[in-house]
């Protein structure tokens, strides 16, 4: 039968087929919850009937003018089901249907299975994944095989995020100037592995004029980009100055980089902006206040006393009085309460030494009457968007391979470049 004559009776059947389902309907043996999966299921049918056919002619296409040994039957897993194809056998054994399918896996799984397959891994654990295809598709996928398309896709993803930032310096010459401040907030977070915790560097990279407030007065960003890495802070650093060149830092007016306090995001910002603006979270800051305050005076909250004392120095803190806050605690040390251990005196110490180190990156006023944020929200609520919300699940152990693959798939989806790992969506 030629093929325009086999989908018209393919069409001609599933006319049939909904008549048939009418005919139910009309006498009441199907309910209204149930029409709706029984239609989608003689649909998926159809659909993959159709998809059969048109790839046997795909097959011709992609075979036109090459010697063909034979023809070989092979079961394609798509998003119709399994599918049972003809195609062609040419020179080397190879099957030129399959190079244009990006077959994967002995099962065959098509690039949109695969694609499927890979969303759904940047937001659940593999199990769910499996669970889902099989509720919402009609897929048998097992875990294994999920992770296995998941991290598969993810190499890619790293490949061609790397291949992104090599390119990234070029495609800023060719930009226009950025004109604006761009903000660099940067923090690290842990995500288990097989031998033990490692932490994950996360940065958010952003103009400030993509900052703007919602109706319900909660910050938002406009415009922003993700980088997350397991690579030690040499390349990291690497990988966000590579990042930042292709949002245009060479040509911003002002650059900002922001962090909790810890050092290694200080030198990284010296070494690879060294004209950067540098900013302590406020709250981190204020956090060390509390720590303070209740070595000090106690639980806050309990202690009057410590709410008291932590309120005063955060507002002279926000005021840019840093040097406030250092003799507070100098005087806390020269004349300590009755009681206080060496211990508490220690951490008295160690966060006057935090606010000695940080006092040039704490000038709140002058950061306020710039605009500029002085709160590292964006960077931590990534931490838990980016990373803590898929990785650190209960149970989770990841190899070094596999977080690594999964943090690149998911860097994809949420910088927008998910086309680019998947160039069918842009055609389809």
């Amino acid at each position: 039968m030629k093929e325009n004559e086999l989908l018209d009776e393919m069409i001609k059947r599933l006319g049939q087929e909904v008549k048939d389902i009418l005919a139910r309907l009309e006498v009441g043996q199907v309910s209204g919850a149930a029409l709706e999966v029984l239609l989608r299921q003689q649909l998926w049918h159809f659909g993959g009937q159709c998809l059969g056919v048109l790839l046997e002619a795909l097959d011709r296409q992609v075979t036109a003018g090459q010697a063909v040994h034979d023809h070989r039957t092979r079961t394609v897993v798509s998003l119709f089901g399994p599918v049972d194809i003809s195609r062609s056998r040419c020179q080397e054994g190879r099957y030129p249907l399959d190079e244009s399918l990006g077959l994967i896996g002995q099962q065959g799984w098509t690039a949109a299975v695969q694609e499927a397959c890979s969303l759904l891994s940047c937001e659940c654990g593999f199990e769910t994944v499996s669970d889902l295809l099989r509720r919402l598709l009609g897929l048998s996928l097992s875990p294994p095989t999920v992770q296995q398309v998941a991290e598969q896709s993810g190499r890619r993803a790293e490949e061609l995020l790397e291949a992104r930032r090599q390119g990234a310096g070029q495609a800023a010459k060719e930009a226009q100037p950025l004109g604006d401040t761009l903000i660099m907030a940067v923090d690290g977070c842990q995500a288990p592995q097989r031998d033990g915790w490692h932490e994950v560097k996360v940065a958010v990279i952003y103009p400030q004029a993509a900052r703007y407030k919602k109706a319900s007065g909660r910050g938002q960003l406009r415009q922003k980009e993700y980088l997350a890495s397991l690579e030690k802070v040499q390349g990291f650093g690497r990988q966000l100055w590579q990042t930042a060149q292709g949002q245009g830092v060479d040509k911003a007016r002002r650059v900002v980089g922001m962090g909790d306090g810890a050092p290694w995001i200080w030198n990284l910002v010296a070494e690879h902006f060294p004209q950067a603006v540098e900013i302590v979270d406020f709250y981190h800051a204020v956090e060390h206040l509390w720590t303070v305050g209740e070595t000090l005076w106690g639980d806050r909250e309990r202690s009057a006393a410590t709410r008291g004392w932590v309120r005063h120095y955060r507002r002279q803190l926000r005021r840019g009085r840093v040097d406030l806050v250092i003799a507070a605690l100098a005087r806390a040390l020269e004349h300590p309460p009755a009681g206080l251990s060496d211990a508490a005196a220690a951490t008295v110490r160690r966060n006057r030494e935090y606010f000695q180190e940080n006092r040039s990156r704490m000038r709140y006023d002058q950061y306020r009457r710039w605009r500029l944020p002085i709160g590292t929200g964006a960077v931590e609520g990534s931490c838990k968007f980016v990373v803590q919300s898929r990785f650190k699940r209960p149970g989770s152990r990841w190899s070094a391979n596999g977080l690594a693959n999964m943090l690149a798939l998911k860097l994809m989806r949420l910088n927008h470049h998910w086309e680019l790992l998947w160039p069918h969506l842009q055609v389809a």
